[in-house]
């Protein structure tokens, strides 16, 4: 099959808060890879899950073939959008009605009693929608997720971190073009991780800059109008822009805002922490056996 030139050969699909976006940008530092600057075009799942669901998303074939416009060089064009994991059977679907059959899928997963934890706290600081306590958010995930079409799918925290089915469709689908990278790896040794994918992708092995931080979490705002203001597109930020032209001045002041106006993340409950344990429990044990790998997320 001839390679198709305007569209990617290399995907990241997941789990969303499992180091995917540090990924995709070390990426770009080897010269036989074109990231796309839009990391999350969720192109391949948006239009069939509700086009409000994900902001920012890709909607159209022209859109999403203009994110690689002078790639066809490069020996990988690749986007990371995470939601491609927990919808498995409509991501596929699309792969193969618009990439070539030998695409290449990365799988990053990060435990999933932490993940759904971190999810949750990136939403509280980015998603003015989630308004509810972790343990609210979680018990009304699905029921929300239904009745509101703009929920977006990453507040389904439960759901999202079921990794063995969806990671299984994908290696029943794939077979030895899918890589899992497990986050706890990932994050203890960033460089021999990289390596892997390297020789996974059979490219030269470079030494990647890995000192820079990306996604950092450990803060939420303090006050929710508060962030509303820092998060959502409003006309104060706008009149800000035009009463601050320069952008350094702007970025002092936001700098001021949050030193003051966060606080540290809360702690997940010992509650919460055994219910996670529980729900997770089986599908661990399944996702060990399918990967052949000893997790140590439930111990």
């Amino acid at each position: 099959m001839e390679e198709v030139k305007n569209f990617p050969n290399l995907l990241i699909i997941g789990a969303a808060k499992s180091g995917t976006t540090s990924l995709h940008n070390y990426l770009k530092q080897h010269p036989d890879f074109f990231m796309s600057d839009h990391k999350e075009p969720h192109f391949l799942i948006n239009n069939e899950i509700g086009v409000k669901r994900i902001h920012k998303a890709v909607t159209t074939l022209s859109d999403y073939q203009e994110m690689f416009e002078g790639s066809s060089e490069y020996k990988y064009r690749g986007e990371s959008s995470v939601m491609y994991l927990p919808f498995p059977d409509i991501a596929i679907r699309n792969i193969k009605k618009y990439l070539n059959k030998d695409v290449k899928i990365i799988i990053m997963l990060r435990n999933p009693i932490e993940r759904a934890f971190v999810g949750y706290l990136h939403n509280v600081r980015y998603n003015t929608s989630e308004n509810l306590s972790f343990e609210e958010a979680i018990e009304k995930s699905e029921e929300r997720y239904q009745k509101i079409n703009d929920m977006t799918p990453d507040t389904r925290y439960l759901h999202v971190g079921m990794y063995y089915n969806q990671v299984k469709k994908y290696m029943d689908e794939f077979g030895k073009n899918v890589h899992v990278v497990i986050y706890d790896d990932y994050v203890s040794n960033i460089n021999g991780c990289i390596k892997r994918v390297f020789d996974f992708l059979n490219v030269n092995n470079i030494e990647i800059d890995s000192s820079q931080r990306h996604m950092v979490g450990g803060w939420i705002f303090k006050n929710p109008i508060l962030r509303k203001l820092m998060v959502s597109e409003n006309g104060l930020k706008s009149f800000a822009k035009l009463l601050l032209p320069n952008s350094i001045l702007r970025k002092k002041i936001r700098t001021i805002v949050m030193r003051f106006g966060t606080s540290k993340t809360p702690e997940l409950t010992s509650k919460m922490r055994k219910f996670l344990e529980d729900y997770y429990r089986h599908d661990i044990v399944n996702l060990e056996n399918l990967l052949d790998k000893d997790l140590n997320w439930n111990k």
